[in-house]
């Protein structure tokens, strides 16, 4: 029997949604109350299923719901950001896409940091403590969603200054300074290469590229450096949006090349390894070298770009195919084939 397609309510939904659609499974949308009449304007759940809050997804029965759905999970953003991961790892029964153990070294970024080493990838220095900084870092709040909260330092008092301005706005909790992870910031260009590994083919696929908006260090380039110094604003990084972006064709065998190593070392460190979806966040510097700063486990936000497939996509296929249709695809060959198992956690 072909699973159905389950997801939350935000991030990604209507392409997880709509790309189960396209393959012929049915969906079904753990909705959040507030949001439900947003979701019924696209008409792309078969089945609603109401929740309160993220954490709904550990109440019993709305695991049995999905149970009694032969329902498969797949996870976004929200799942990760909402924390609780030994708990989920623990206690949610039904399947999930992927690997449901590397989100938690998704949040952890020590944990983040060891399997980008791990992974042979140029990762940014990271500092044991902001007396170290000798030159600019990106200082990243504990817990901070879409890079809310970030900021840029270049030297210790930069710092203590720049943590009480973030403290002030409520975004940072007393006691929580050495929780801050401070990395060196590699000036160039932002990418972000949406990969999928499918453990049928054994092949890392490239279905899209893009850069994230960031407010409020993309605003500023709206207003004049006299104007910034006078504003003496502190910029940060909260995503709110994204853009396409395509690569030079001389990068993707670096940008290949990164992403077999992520799921070779995934797979030593963290069993089964990476499966389906994943991200890494890298930059580019002015002499075309890639750094690897951060990665995600799961399906991005970025992937919306191309709910008609992008560049990539159409190489591979020939035909539209987003994330959320290349996910349902694996979900519905693997049950053909009985190896369902391999694709599931």
């Amino acid at each position: 029997m072909i699973p159905a397609v389950a997801t939350i309510s935000s991030h990604s939904a209507l392409q997880i949604l709509k790309g189960a659609r396209d393959e012929g499974l049915r969906t079904i949308l753990l909705c959040l109350r507030e949001r439900e009449e947003l979701y019924a304007r696209f008409n792309l759940a078969d089945r609603v299923i109401p929740i309160n809050s993220v954490e709904d997804l550990l109440d019993k029965k709305v695991q049995s719901e999905l149970l009694k759905e032969n329902s498969v999970l797949v996870p976004h953003g929200t799942l990760i950001s909402g924390g609780k991961l030994e708990e989920f790892e623990r206690s949610f029964e039904p399947k999930v896409l992927g690997n449901k153990y590397i989100f938690r070294w998704e949040y952890d970024r020590n944990l983040k940091d060891k399997l980008l080493q791990e992974s042979g990838l140029n990762v940014p220095r990271k500092l044991k403590s902001h007396t170290e900084i000798s030159g600019p870092v990106i200082a990243k709040l504990p817990g901070a969603e879409g890079g809310r909260g970030y900021f840029i330092a270049k030297s210790p008092k930069d710092f203590e200054e720049k943590v009480i301005a973030v403290r002030k706005k409520g975004l940072l909790k007393k006691g929580e300074e050495d929780k801050i992870f401070i990395q060196e910031y590699i000036i160039g260009v932002t990418l972000y290469p949406h990969y999928f590994y499918s453990p049928l083919s054994h092949k890392v696929e490239l279905l899209g590229c893009d850069r994230r908006y960031e407010t409020s260090i993309d605003g500023l380039g709206r207003i004049g450096a006299k104007d910034q110094l006078d504003l003496d604003i502190i910029p940060t990084f909260r995503v709110i949006g994204n853009t396409p972006m395509v690569l030079r064709e001389s990068l993707l065998m670096d940008i290949f090349s990164s992403g077999d190593g992520f799921v070779a070392a995934s797979k030593r460190l963290v069993k089964p390894g990476s499966v389906g979806p994943f991200c890494l966040e890298m930059i580019c510097d002015e002499e075309g070298k890639l750094f690897t700063f951060e990665f995600s486990g799961r399906i991005v936000a970025g992937t919306n770009l191309f709910i008609s497939g992008s560049p990539y996509s159409d190489l591979i296929f020939g035909e539209p195919m987003s994330m959320g249709r290349r996910i349902a695809r694996e979900i519905k060959k693997a049950a053909e084939l009985g190896e369902l198992d391999k694709v599931v956690t």
